[in-house]
């Protein structure tokens, strides 16, 4: 009878061991598969687009300023401030006592030349005939048709010369061309003013919206300019009517005045707060919507690239409307448009749509 001993069973587990060890490494691991998240992308083309510079600006009523053509001495002031007028009501007046001698005047030139030429133009029809019966040169009767011509011109100035005076004269009486309230009045009855210089502001009926342009950006803003001007989520179309020759001494910033193309439809208060949107060049490149654009301390975007996502850091150049054009991108980029929130970089994605 055959005895196990210790050192039978020791060696007995050593072979069951190797023969385990054996038979583990004969059996092939099966690979777990990479999880794929569903994406939606946008292929990136080249786009054109109308390129916007926005600005913040506020609502503002119709005003209109008031000024003389010509200079003179406040005679008499017939509207005070805050005082409703009508249209045709008589604001100010310069002193005439200038204008009428200078009418005057004029008129007096006028008959003088008017004298002169009538006097010329018979003394020529006379000369004429004796011209005719021989009595005289050609020479000498075209002498006396190119003093009758020149004496006819200056009456002719003459008349234009009233017509002038006449009109400075006119103009020495401001009026109101629209309804409204007088805002402010800055002469006083004797002081001396400039032609062009304001002298009454009136605030009428009508929406406009106000905003201060930078310089950079006054070299490629101009009058007519198309605007959209965005008040409480709502946008109405506008057009720039003024540009303020001369900036704000402390902000050197030149203002602007955008007309409401549909008045109308303008809801607002007056001081509300607009954005202001100023429609400028057409430009080419990759125009994104700027909802797709996320920031981690620098803007960027996540792309799929060989069935993985990848963010990639973009720089917005300019605006339009909801869409931003940007570097960084190329065309045929896929711009993973939706599905991208919950991935991280380097995460296997599939393509939906």
């Amino acid at each position: 009878m055959k005895i196990f001993t210790l050192k039978t069973f020791n060696s007995a587990l050593l072979l069951l061991a190797i023969f385990t060890i054996s038979s583990c490494n004969d059996v092939k691991e099966e690979p777990i598969a990479e999880l794929e998240f569903p994406v939606e992308v946008e292929i990136l083309k080249n786009k054109e687009r109308v390129r916007q510079i926005e600005y913040f600006g506020i609502v503002s009523s119709k005003i209109m300023n008031y000024s003389f053509l010509t200079p003179g001495r406040v005679k008499s002031i017939f509207v005070s401030k805050n005082q409703f007028v009508k249209k045709g009501t008589k604001l100010m007046q310069l002193e005439t006592k200038g204008f009428s001698l200078a009418l005057n005047a004029a008129k007096n030139q006028e008959k003088q030349a008017e004298s002169a030429y009538l006097e010329a133009e018979k003394y020529y029809q006379n000369l004429h005939k004796v011209f005719k019966l021989g009595g005289i040169s050609g020479t000498d009767i075209e002498k006396e048709k190119l003093d009758r011509d020149i004496k006819y011109k200056d009456w002719e100035q003459s008349k234009i010369n009233i017509d002038a005076k006449n009109e400075d004269f006119k103009q020495t009486t401001l009026i109101a061309q629209t309804n409204g309230i007088v805002s402010d009045i800055l002469p006083k009855v004797g002081e001396l003013i400039d032609a062009g210089a304001e002298t009454i502001i009136i605030q009428g009926k009508g929406l406009f919206a106000e905003t201060a342009l930078s310089q950079k950006d006054l070299e490629i803003v101009k009058k007519g300019a198309k605007v959209i001007i965005e008040i409480k989520n709502k946008k109405v179309n506008g057009e720039v009517n003024y540009i303020a020759t001369l900036p704000d001494f402390q902000t050197f910033r030149h203002t602007v005045k955008i007309d409401f193309l549909n008045n109308n439809s303008v809801k607002a208060n007056i001081g509300l707060t607009a954005k202001i949107y100023f429609e400028t060049d057409t430009l080419q490149g990759i125009w994104i919507p700027i909802k797709y654009i996320s920031n981690n301390g620098q803007d960027f975007v996540n792309l799929s690239e060989n069935n993985r996502l990848r963010k990639k850091v973009i720089q917005i150049i300019d605006f339009s409307g909801e869409e931003v054009r940007v570097s960084g991108l190329k065309e045929n980029d896929k711009l993973i448009t939706k599905g991208a929130a919950s991935i991280k970089e380097g995460y296997k994605v599939k393509i939906v749509k």
